[in-house]
């Protein structure tokens, strides 16, 4: 599994998610540049969504429970190999990816462009302890309990995906 470093290159792009430039991941808040990442929810066979518990030393939303995988593109890099990426890296497995669609939302006062994949995978899981606490299956009725209830912290960007994802599935 690779670690991807804070001082990576990734891509600046407009408010229509065309190219400016580029820009070292660490200093995207501080520049305002909005950026593109990828987000991919794993089910089981079953249909229980895998969530991922952030590990307490990460620098954003410590210890919330996010999407299955997420990622920064690279610079260059396209949506669909930055998922493929992802997933292998995130997780330690290679599955078929099911695009669903991109939205976009504020993130700090950048507008982060979000595409949306899905897959079937039941595991087993391999991750990097120092960014994944933990990971677990849940069913979308839990999700949503525990999303109501506030009884679990999730972070924004996956309360997001998760909405773009149940308005857009096939």
């Amino acid at each position: 599994m690779s670690i991807v470093s804070r001082d990576m290159l990734i891509d600046s792009v407009t408010d229509n998610d065309r190219l400016l430039g580029v820009v070292r991941r660490d200093e995207v808040f501080k520049r305002r540049a909005n950026f593109r990442v990828v987000h991919i929810l794993v089910f089981s066979s079953r249909g229980d969504l895998l969530v991922q518990r952030l590990a307490n030393s990460r620098n954003r939303h410590p210890g919330s429970w996010g999407s299955s995988v997420a990622g920064y593109l690279f610079a260059g890099e396209g949506y669909q190999a930055a998922a493929e990426r992802r997933l292998a890296e995130e997780l330690g497995v290679n599955s078929p990816l099911n695009y669903i669609g991109k939205t976009v939302m504020d993130d700090e006062g950048c507008h982060k462009f979000i595409a949306v994949f899905s897959t079937i995978h039941d595991g087993p899981f391999e991750y990097d302890n120092d960014h994944i606490e933990s990971v677990e299956f849940l069913s979308l009725a839990l999700i949503r309990e525990l999303r109501m209830t506030e009884a679990r912290k999730f972070t924004p960007t996956f309360l997001r995906v998760l909405d773009f994802y149940q308005m857009h599935r096939v």
